[in-house]
């Protein structure tokens, strides 16, 4: 047990060495993320996992999931945190290596929508406006031995009128 207290302090500590700074440039605009707040006839629903190395599968089980509506603040940190705008992975490690500043407002968080998800990794989102596009976020992780592992994960999906979009975070 205390090798793996060591082992694990060295980890937090040598990774706090190699942290980068992102600036992010654009400022929250909240009158280009207030679309999220109207109502409409669109629906998301999907699944979130990762496969283990071992072949088994880890699902968001209990896990917040976030949509966040598309802005050029929102698509800059997104960028940032995936190096992708459309579809992203990014592992534990990776993300305590990461600053970005400033940091967002709290008005970027409270603009989104959450759900969460159930035992299988599926959620949903009801009543959104047709022709918006959003960015889905949430987390897969599990430890190894005390170690945390997976990540997080994006994906970004446009609605239609009358249509339920069926999307995969892996």
């Amino acid at each position: 047990m205390k090798k793996i207290f060591c082992c694990s302090l060295f980890f937090v500590l040598l990774t706090g060495c190699f942290t980068t700074t992102y600036d992010v440039k654009s400022s929250f605009d909240i009158k280009a993320a207030s679309y999220v707040n109207q109502k409409g006839n669109s629906l998301i629903e999907g699944q979130a996992f990762l496969n283990q190395k071992g072949g088994g599968v880890v699902t968001c089980a209990g896990k917040n999931v976030s949509l966040l509506p598309v802005t050029e603040f929102a698509s800059e940190r997104m960028m940032i945190l995936y190096k992708n705008i459309e579809r992203g992975y990014l592992n534990y490690t990776a993300a305590t290596m990461i600053k970005i500043s400033p940091e967002a407002p709290p008005e970027y968080y409270s603009t989104g929508r959450q759900a969460r998800c159930d035992a299988q990794g599926n959620f949903k989102f009801k009543n959104l406006p047709a022709g918006k596009e959003f960015y889905i976020t949430t987390t897969v992780m599990w430890e190894v031995d005390y170690i945390p592992e997976g990540g997080y994960l994006m994906l970004k999906v446009k609605t239609k009128a009358n249509e339920i979009i069926e999307v995969i975070l892996n």
